[in-house]
């Protein structure tokens, strides 16, 4: 397999259905002569991490409320705009997903974002608040923040970004995205853990990456889950192992369909985004692999001087977390995951 297909693109309209037949080598072979137009944008195979993951401690841990954040700067700016911009997946079933029927938007994130909202707008908050799908990949260049900004001014593909208040996108944290994007997380509102997603009959025995030798892993472009299978893929190569052979799509959704026609053989990606596949395609089994536990946070700009916000919205949390509303939220929309964790329940650092 050289690239992905059109033929994956006619399945993505069709990600609810049960999964058709595996690519046949005839398939693959016409697939190899399509023109790379057809490609999914965004695609690309055997990536390189350009930047380890790390931990920096602190760097990492969010602003804690105080008194006067309701009236801070990029507070009031956004009351005086009168709406609120939340950049969101829209393809994750359990997180955040836009019903094609009546345009709602439903999920654990979704009910975040409208407590956020409510606690800026009050009764009119409905209408003033705003989600911007969000490709995995480009997610964090729509913060408006010093890194950013000098990224947009060299490279022009980046203007076509739209710009947002916040991220509410399945971001894991890490040290990495601190320095690269320049963003603040917010307090941590659930613990993720990577995992792995095959079709049902596809190497039954497999337990985990080490058993996906040869095999074309899948990932969303820019994530923690492809700077694993990369660092998995190049230990595979130094032990002397058939090593996996990661790809990776501009927005992780893209991978279901990708599987479901056969042209990539495993999606690595959070084991709460596995969940909501499993949900919408039943002939697919999740390996009982997990990677080490991480959290996943709100994005904000880092900037010193929108710090009001990533402190307003941490009062929103910690308002959640009191009345338990964010652990009904959480609980509820995870209810089909049997190995969900609890939340996250990190210190500020300050």
């Amino acid at each position: 397999m050289k690239r992905l297909a059109a033929l994956a693109l006619v399945c993505a309209a069709l990600a609810g259905c049960a999964a058709p037949s595996p690519a046949t080598p005839t398939d693959r072979a016409l697939v190899d002569e399509l023109d790379p137009v057809a490609y999914p944008k965004g695609y690309k195979e055997n990536p390189t991490k350009e930047d380890p993951l790390r931990d920096c401690g602190d760097e990492t841990r969010s602003w804690r409320p105080t008194p006067g954040d309701a009236d801070g700067p990029t507070v009031r700016a956004i009351r005086e705009k009168g709406y609120l911009v939340v950049g969101v997946s829209q393809t994750a079933l359990l997180l955040s997903r836009r019903d094609q029927v009546s345009g709602k938007m439903s999920g654990y994130e979704v009910d975040i974002a409208n407590a956020i909202a409510r606690a800026l707008f009050g009764d009119r908050w409905e209408q003033s608040l705003r989600f911007v799908n969000m490709p995995t990949g480009k997610r964090l260049l729509s913060l408006d923040t010093q890194p950013n900004r000098e990224v947009r001014a060299r490279d022009a593909t980046v203007e076509e970004v739209p710009q947002v208040d916040m991220v509410l996108a399945d971001v894991t944290v890490t040290c990495t995205r601190v320095t690269q994007f320049g963003i603040a997380y917010s307090r941590p509102y659930l613990t993720t853990r990577s995992g792995l997603m095959v079709r049902d009959g596809f190497k039954e025995d497999a337990q985990g990456p080490d058993d996906l030798g040869g095999s074309v892993v899948c990932s969303g472009d820019q994530t923690t889950n492809s700077a694993e299978m990369i660092e998995i893929r190049d230990r595979q190569v130094v032990e002397g192992k058939t090593p996996l052979r990661p790809v990776t799509v501009q927005d992780t959704s893209e991978c279901l369909p990708l599987l479901q026609r056969g042209l990539v053989d495993a999606i690595a990606t959070d084991t709460v985004i596995l969940a909501g596949f499993r949900l919408q395609d039943p002939g697919t089994r999740v390996l009982p692999y997990r990677d080490a536990e991480g959290t996943t946070a709100i994005s904000l700009s880092g900037d010193p001087e929108r710090r009001d916000l990533v402190r307003f919205t941490n009062g929103v949390l910690d308002r959640m977390r009191a009345d338990n509303s964010l652990s009904r939220a959480h609980d509820t929309a995870l209810s089909t995951m049997e190995d969900r964790s609890a939340l996250p329940d990190e210190p500020y650092r300050d």
